[in-house]
């Protein structure tokens, strides 16, 4: 299994950076960094590092998506020989700006114009409100990158101010960190550890292949009301402004104590796929580890959620 993580414009190349400070599976996750500045490509940590031609190389691409899009193409041959049989692809980029904004979606084209057996899968930040004209562009960055991507993952950070507003601006932007290492670590435990209920690459290649909005997420239960607080802690994520009523499908993976019972496995389950729609898809995998006490852990992959107050409906 190869998985490649993509950032690209600044607020992709700080997640992709945190990311590898972090530690991430090396074997299996590749990582790449596309920059318009000197200064962010300096201090980036990834793999692979790409300065991409702006009209002032290396001093980015002025809020103009126009630009990053262009600049994308210019640097396709580059981007693809450093790209090999992937079989999942994060691309990762803040949108309002310039390169980001306009990079990403022609990212998203391009890969999926030369490596369609590839899942790609996209990973976008929602501007602050304070940043006015940023919205509008963001909105239409963001409808553009669903357009070639197989699925998205939406980070709102008006949430951080919301849910987060004593915290220092380092550990906030953790939080969105935690978001997209979380899916990228799901994804490889999911994959590549051998369970007693197995989730396989096709399952998961099907699932993300759905369209629309993905929620990734990671809770946690142990003692007396562990199924509760599994539940409650997957289900809840204040960054990710979600409604999973009417969504597509679902992949959950539950690592267990020895001691869970079939129907705390089954309370779970059900839970967690309340809201998918009747003939929606539900796959479920089980790993059973010894050295778990009164636990249960949960990964739950969901496709075809909503984002209504910042996509409307369709979202």
């Amino acid at each position: 299994m190869r998985i490649y993580v993509i950032g690209i414009g600044d607020a992709g190349l700080n997640i992709i950076s945190r990311m590898k400070l972090r530690g991430i599976n090396s074997n299996v996750v590749k990582t790449i960094v596309l920059g318009s500045t000197y200064n962010s490509l300096v201090g980036a940590l990834a793999d692979h590092k790409i300065l991409l031609q702006t009209p002032m190389l290396g001093h980015g691409s002025g809020g103009r998506p126009e630009i990053g899009e262009r600049a994308i193409l210019l640097a396709k041959d580059k981007i693809l020989d450093l790209i090999q049989d992937p079989d999942f692809i994060f691309i990762v980029a803040g949108m309002g700006g310039g390169t980001g904004t306009g990079g990403a979606p022609a990212l998203a084209k391009l890969l999926r114009d030369n490596m369609p057996y590839a899942v790609i899968i996209g990973v976008a930040t929602y501007p602050f409100r304070f940043e006015r004209a940023r919205l509008k562009t963001a909105s239409e960055g963001i409808q553009r990158f669903m357009q070639y991507v197989n699925t998205l993952v939406l980070i709102d950070n008006n949430k951080l101010m919301e849910y987060f507003p004593n915290l220092s601006i380092s550990k906030a932007f953790e939080m969105v960190d935690n978001v997209v290492i979380n899916a990228v670590d799901g994804l490889v435990s999911v994959l590549s550890e051998v369970s007693l209920i197995n989730v396989d690459l096709a399952d998961m290649r099907a699932l993300l292949s759905k369209g629309g909005l993905i929620m990734i997420s990671i809770g946690q239960g142990s003692g007396t009301d562990r199924v509760k607080k599994a539940i409650e802690s997957t289900l809840s994520h204040p960054l990710l402004n979600i409604d999973y009523e009417g969504a597509k499908g679902a992949i959950i993976h539950l690592t267990i104590s020895p001691d869970v019972q079939l129907g705390e496995v089954s309370e779970v389950a059900n839970s967690l796929t309340r809201g998918i729609v009747e003939m929606g898809e539900v796959k479920m995998g089980v790993r059973i580890k010894e050295d778990l006490k009164d636990t249960i852990q949960v990964i739950m992959f969901s496709v075809g959620v909503k984002s209504p107050q910042l996509l409307g409906e369709e979202g």
